[in-house]
């Protein structure tokens, strides 16, 4: 699947991408049960890999990978 996004809409997914990947950290760091946590740790991961690509392109690289 190929998505294409304004400069502008990349630079909003990216701070929404932040503030999620924020949340995300306190919430595992504040859960108790550990298949939850490994749940949410998987989830940031995923999210963090995105966010990532999406940095690299708004940099200017096109990434597709």
């Amino acid at each position: 699947m190929l998505l294409e996004l304004s400069a502008e809409e990349a630079r909003e997914l990216k701070q929404a991408l932040d503030t999620a990947l924020l949340e995300l950290l306190t919430e595992i760091s504040h859960t108790d049960q550990r298949a939850y946590r490994d749940l949410l740790r998987e989830r940031y991961d995923k999210l963090d890999h995105l966010n990532r690509r999406l940095e690299m392109s708004l940099e200017g690289s096109q990434v597709y990978a």
